[in-house]
């Protein structure tokens, strides 16, 4: 397995690119690939200030099998997370099975397994973990 080492930029502030490119609230849920790309963006930014407040990297994970994880989150002793994005509810499983995939991988390679494998969506009411292991964090929970 070969992993790819190449820097995923994000925006500072989603709502900036928003409005540059003219977006409104109807432009942006008729174009859910923009839309999932800001609200990838406005996670990652979230996820980056929780993991400075606890000395941890935030990294992004592309492997050349086609594996790719939004945010790996490695704190200093090397215990670490792996977290997708994903906009809708129906994305859930396909997050899921990227972090249960990953997480497999480093097993098999003698890494040690993840502490946390979430996938944080954008709409929910409350935070749940799958029968599979993998917690579901609607952004709005997210640090609660």
């Amino acid at each position: 397995m070969r992993i790819r080492a190449a820097m995923k930029r994000h925006l500072a502030d989603p709502s900036l690119a928003a409005a540059a490119i003219g977006g409104t609230a109807e432009t942006l849920r008729t174009d859910p690939k923009t839309l999932g790309f800001l609200f990838e963006s406005l996670v990652t930014h979230d996820v980056l200030v929780y993991a400075r407040a606890m000395d941890a990297q935030v990294m992004h994970y592309r492997d050349d099998s086609g594996l790719e994880v939004d945010l790996i989150v490695e704190m200093r002793d090397g215990t670490w997370g792996a977290f997708e994005v994903k906009l809708g509810a129906v994305q859930i499983d396909e997050g899921a099975a990227n972090v249960l995939r990953l997480d497999r991988k480093m097993s098999e390679r003698g890494q040690r397994p993840a502490s946390v494998k979430a996938v944080i969506v954008g709409v929910g009411s409350f935070a749940y973990r799958r029968d599979d292991g993998v917690q579901v964090i609607p952004l709005d929970t997210l640090g609660v």
